[in-house]
């Protein structure tokens, strides 16, 4: 039986979401012949030392514990510990952070914790693009839903929002980390398997666009289209500079880019990968 090893660094309100996860995803890969073995890490040093081949997991909440940190400090170590994380070509994930603080006494406190919110979301994309992680995007999901359905605020309480944040979680490793366990077909049972068992407080997902935002209020509210750089090419482009500097072996990286065929179909998928070598040489399609 094929064991797929997943280690988690997430704070102790957090662990109830890792267990959803692997729960949803045990009942799936069950199916497939596969066995997930998830254990949760007491730090990030210890998540960095995991045994080759484990899908690394990590929340960035951890870091709210230090508002009396400088930014610029804190960007800089996460810089570095997510280089350093990225160099050993596993699978990484991050979690964002759900944008709600609930009831704060003190008011200063409230917006440093709002603003290292915001700032910890931003980096992860750009950490994403950086070193090729995949960004578990916890705080749209949330955002989706709201938390007066969810009844919880950033720390993720609750078995609502565990289930919610658990299955987004689980989706997220079947989606990205599991091409080097499951041969394609089998991912997509998988996936499958896992969509049709979505909690039922979470929308579907045609009815939530990804591009749409809200802007303003009352009669003035209006929501628009906004047109984002795309993690994929990027991704792709990751990729590339990974092989030419010798930190991927180019047959993983085909592995991964014959997965992105499979998925996306031969147009899309000769798209990005033109897309990534126009990134890649610094240059911007006309």
């Amino acid at each position: 039986m094929k064991q797929i090893s997943v280690a988690a660094f997430v704070p102790p309100g957090e662990h109830a979401t890792v267990a959803r996860a692997a729960h949803i995803l045990q009942a799936a890969l069950g199916d497939e012949g596969a066995e997930l073995a998830c254990a949760t890490v007491a730090d990030f040093d210890r998540l960095q030392t995991a045994t080759p081949g484990t899908i690394r997991i990590a929340s960035l909440t951890p870091e709210l514990d230090q508002l009396d940190t400088p930014w610029s400090e804190v960007e800089a170590r996460l810089r570095q510990n997510y280089a350093a994380l990225c160099d050993s070509g596993d699978t990484v994930l991050v979690t964002t952070i759900f944008r709600h603080i609930g009831a704060q006494r003190d008011p200063d406190r409230a917006e440093a914790l709002l603003v290292r919110i915001r700032r910890l979301n931003l980096l992860a994309t750009e950490l994403s693009r950086a070193y090729g992680l995949f960004v578990v995007d916890l705080d749209r999901i949330f955002s989706d839903v709201g938390a007066v359905r969810v009844l919880t605020d950033y720390g993720l309480d609750g078995q609502a929002a565990a289930e919610l944040a658990g299955h987004a979680l689980a989706l997220g490793i079947v989606d990205n980390a599991l091409d080097a366990a499951l041969p394609f077909e089998a991912q997509e049972r998988v996936k499958r398997a896992i969509t049709a068992s979505q909690p039922a407080i979470r929308p579907a997902p045609d009815l939530v666009p990804g591009n749409l935002m809200t802007m303003g209020k009352g009669r003035r509210r209006q929501v628009v289209s906004t047109i984002t750089d795309s993690v994929q090419d990027n991704h792709v482009g990751w990729l590339i500079r990974q092989v030419l500097k010798g930190q991927i072996p180019p047959r993983q990286a085909a592995d991964k880019l014959i997965h992105a065929v499979r998925r996306r179909g031969v147009q899309e998928s000769l798209g990005l990968l033109t897309s990534g070598m126009v990134r890649l040489m610094g240059l911007k399609p006309q």
